[in-house]
C-alpha cells in the first residue's frame, strides 16, 4: 500500500514537469523560427565604422554620438576626421572603410580661458553652499571678485573621462597630453571659459573671457585682459580681433610671432598648452626651449597690477 502510495506521488509531479517541459521546448523553437524569419539583415558596413569609433559617446563630432556619427559616415557624411577623441589614427581609418583619401586631421585640445589664481583675484564673499559651478554662479555669479572667471569648484574635473582637468591655485588646468577634446567640460562649465582650440604646442591665448571696462578689470584680476588693443594692433596676420574690451585670437590665423605676447600689459596673453604639474606643483606650459618668450608672471605669481 505504502509503495503504490509513493509511486501516485511521483506520478503527480513527473507528469506535470514534463508538461511544462515540452511546452517551453515548443514556445522556445517558435521564438527561434520568429527571430530568423523576421530578423532583420545585418548592416556589415555600420557595424565595421562603428567598430573604428571609440565608443565615448561625447557628441564632439557633432553628432549626438558615435552610432548617429557612424551612419552618418555610412550615409555618405564626408568628413572622417570629426572624430576628436579617436585622433589621427581613427580618422584614417575611417577613411580607409569609406575608400576616401586620408583626411587632414587637426589635433585639438580643451582650453580653459582664465588665469584668476587665487594670488591675481579675491573674494567677495565667503561661499556656503553645494560644492558646484553651477550652483555657484546662481549666487551672484560666484565668489570671485572676477565674475567672469574659473570658480575652482570642479565641475569640469568631475566629467572630465581623462583625468585631464586638476584645479590648482582656485582655477582649473587641463593637462593638454591627457585630453582628448571631448567637449564634456566645455558643457559643464557655467562660465563658458573652456574652449575646444588646435593643440599646438606655441598656441597663443588671450587667458581671460571678461568683458568688463579696463579700470574695473584691473581693480578685481590682476591679469585680465583691459581692452587696450595693443595686441589688435600689434599682430601681422590679422588674428586678433576685439569683442567690445576683449581680445579673441583667431587659432587658425595666427602665426605664432610673439607680437602681442610682446606688448601686452597686464600678461592676459599666454603661450603654450599646459602640461602636467612641475616641480614647484604649478602646471608647466609646453613650448621648445629655444623659443624667445617674453616675460610673463609664475602660475602662482603676482603678475601686473
Amino acid at each position: 500500500m505504502y509503495v503504490f502510495a509513493m509511486s501516485l506521488n511521483i506520478q503527480s509531479i513527473l507528469v506535470p514537469t514534463a508538461i511544462g517541459g515540452g511546452i517551453a521546448l515548443v514556445l522556445g523553437l517558435i521564438l527561434v523560427a520568429a527571430a530568423r524569419i523576421f530578423a532583420l539583415p545585418v548592416d556589415e558596413k555600420l557595424e565595421t565604422i562603428r567598430a573604428a569609433l571609440p565608443g565615448v559617446n561625447c557628441g564632439a563630432c557633432g553628432y549626438s554620438g558615435c552610432d548617429a556619427y557612424a551612419m552618418a559616415l555610412r550615409d555618405g557624411e564626408p568628413n572622417a576626421a570629426k572624430c576628436p577623441v579617436g585622433g589621427k589614427d581613427t580618422a584614417i581609418e575611417l577613411a580607409a572603410i569609406l575608400g576616401m583619401n586620408p583626411p587632414s586631421f587637426i589635433p585639438k585640445v580643451a582650453y580653459v580661458h582664465c588665469q584668476g589664481t587665487t594670488d591675481h583675484t579675491k573674494k567677495r564673499y565667503d561661499y556656503q553652499g553645494i560644492i558646484s559651478c553651477a550652483s555657484a554662479q546662481g549666487l551672484f555669479s560666484g565668489p570671485n571678485s572676477c565674475t567672469f572667471g574659473c570658480m575652482g569648484f570642479g565641475d569640469c574635473v568631475a566629467v572630465c573621462p581623462y583625468d585631464a582637468i586638476t584645479v590648482t591655485d582656485g582655477i582649473a588646468h587641463i593637462n593638454s597630453e591627457r585630453c582628448k577634446a571631448c567637449g564634456l567640460c566645455v558643457a559643464a562649465c557655467p562660465k563658458e571659459l573652456i574652449k575646444i582650440i588646435p593643440r599646438h604646442y606655441n598656441a597663443y591665448t588671450v587667458s581671460c573671457r571678461n568683458k568688463w571696462p579696463g579700470a574695473q578689470t584691473r581693480k578685481n584680476c590682476k591679469v585680465g585682459c583691459i581692452g587696450c588693443s595693443r595686441c589688435y594692433k600689434a599682430c601681422p596676420s590679422g588674428a586678433i580681433t576685439m569683442d567690445g574690451p576683449l581680445a579673441v585670437i583667431d587659432q587658425n590665423l595666427c602665426t605664432h610671432c610673439n607680437k602681442c605676447l610682446e606688448v601686452c600689459p597686464t600678461h592676459a596673453i599666454q603661450r603654450g598648452l599646459f602640461l602636467g604639474d612641475g616641480p614647484d606643483g604649478k602646471p608647466e606650459r609646453s613650448r621648445k626651449p629655444e623659443d624667445p618668450v617674453a616675460p610673463t608672471p609664475a602660475l602662482g605669481g603676482t603678475g601686473a597690477s
